[in-house]
């Protein structure tokens, strides 16, 4: 159980680390930067608040919130939907976006900080490939092969 803590543990923090650095890097690319700081499209508060932000306290959280998802996807493995590590990992991906980001940009950025809902899609879709990355990297460090024993009946 040791190594399976340790390998939970280990896939978390990849996938957090990875995941978020590529985000980062999207969401600080400047033709993205343009389209979501635009004052024209953007709301007014929103670009008062998103400034102050703590961006380490804020990545940090979440490559620590990527454990809780290795954790859950190797509880919930044998029920997610795909016959390899690949579509499990999509899924897993999927499941995380849909869970956690829409959410996140329904209730924080568009009804607290009122973005308006065409730079909520902007953001959940470069946000939907983080999520399929995260995904991919917890599935291919904790993917097992299934027991061939099992019935399937």
């Amino acid at each position: 159980m040791k190594n399976k803590t340790i390998k939970i543990i280990y896939s978390g923090l990849l996938a957090g680390f990875v995941s978020e650095g590529i985000l980062g890097a999207l969401f600080m690319s400047p033709p993205i930067q343009k389209i979501l700081y635009n004052p024209d499209w953007q709301s007014k508060l929103f670009l008062e608040v998103t400034p102050t932000r703590d961006l380490f306290a804020s990545i940090a959280g979440l490559v620590i919130l990527s454990i809780s998802h290795s954790w859950l996807f190797y509880v919930l493995q044998k029920s997610i939907p795909g016959k390899n590590w690949i579509y499990k990992g999509l899924f897993w991906g999927l499941a995380i976006w849909l869970m956690y980001w829409v959410f996140q940009e329904w209730f924080m950025f568009h009804t607290l900080l009122l973005e308006p809902l065409l730079l909520n899609l902007v953001e959940l879709t470069i946000l939907l490939v983080g999520s399929f990355i995260e995904g991919l990297i917890i599935s291919k460090v904790l993917y097992e092969k299934p027991d061939n024993t099992e019935s399937l009946s």
